[in-house]
């Protein structure tokens, strides 16, 4: 009996080494893809750096073009994210040449160039390549379930900058994406609370001294004359001189303190209900209660509300229990 218990101990101590064996393989292996990830980020990075400086930056129509022709031949997903790093920035030609080759890469599947142009769809200080933007996500959205917008519902449901949240309901209209209409109803008026007084402190100060100060004594001598009979008599006495000086002392001060006053606001956003009217063909204004009856009826053409969650895919790790 014994015997057959170390047996098992023995097999167990066994299976948990080679448990080990395979996490530390596991983790060995996931560091090497990290590695090789870092790895082609560079190499990626370096490419299209030289082409910018070889091609791009020459000022050159030919050269520009024939740098644009490299760039978009390169199709490795791994040179989407160096590729917003060289080209997106200040100058707007660079800004149309990314924008044309993250379209051929989110073409490609490749969700890092689909999210970067839903970004520049809302971010971009380019209303035309905003559109643009817009245009090269609607391109793939055939191929795609869902359609490439969870940025741009997210943009709707959680930015508080109101330009960004009315760009990114014009971007969901355009691409007629009807799932956003739950959330527009709901963002049509928003409650701000606006400062209207500002924050007022006050302070006063009095100040009153008082006190009494004698000085060292200083002895007079004073004759003192009195009739006796026969004549008068005279004797003399000292009398103490002080002098004394008074004063006083008072420190007072008021404080009166005012707080910021705000106001509760009601704001109407304009493009939110354009993009209802464009969406749904429906028009009840800033009326919110109308729109959600409505909703509640269950239009056809419109998806069921359903909670849209925004949290990145963690990597599955294959053998791990």
């Amino acid at each position: 009996m014994r015997g057959r218990t170390i047996g098992i101990l023995g097999f167990a101590a066994t299976v948990l080494c080679i448990a080990g064996a395979v996490r530390a393989q596991q983790a060995e292996e996931k560091g090497d893809r990290s590695t090789d990830s870092e790895s082609a980020y560079l190499e990626r990075l370096k490419e299209v750096r030289l082409i910018e400086i070889r091609h791009l930056r020459s000022g050159d129509a030919k050269e520009f073009e024939a740098g644009r022709t490299r760039i978009l031949a390169i199709e490795d997903d791994a040179a989407v994210g160096p590729l917003v790093h060289v080209l997106y920035g200040p100058n707007e030609q660079y800004r149309g040449l990314l924008i044309e080759a993250l379209g051929r890469h989110a073409a490609r599947g490749s969700a890092a160039a689909r999210a970067y142009l839903q970004e520049i769809a809302v971010g971009d200080s380019s209303h035309s390549h905003r559109g643009r933007a817009v245009k090269a996500l609607q391109a793939n959205r055939s191929s795609l379930a869902p359609a490439p917008t969870e940025r741009l519902l997210a943009h709707l449901a959680l930015d508080e900058v109101d330009v960004l949240r009315d760009r990114a309901a014009e971007a969901l209209a355009a691409m007629d994406e009807k799932r956003a209409v739950w959330l527009l109803a709901e963002r049509l008026v928003t409650v701000e609370y606006r400062l209207v007084g500002a924050e007022v402190a006050d302070y006063s100060m009095m100040l009153d001294i008082r006190g009494q100060w004698a000085g060292v004594p200083v002895f007079r001598r004073v004759a003192i004359q009195a009739a006796v009979p026969g004549g008068v008599a005279t004797t003399f006495i000292e009398l103490p001189q002080v002098q004394i000086v008074d004063f006083a002392t008072t420190i007072a001060m008021t404080e009166r303190h005012i707080g910021p006053d705000y106001q509760r606001v009601e704001v109407r956003h304009p493009q939110i209900l354009a993009a209802l009217k464009k969406l749904t063909g429906k028009d009840f204004g800033y009326d919110v209660k109308a729109w959600q009856r409505w909703l509640d009826t269950q239009p056809q053409d419109i998806p069921p509300w359903e909670p849209i969650r925004f949290k990145a895919e963690s990597e599955p790790v294959s053998g791990s229990e």
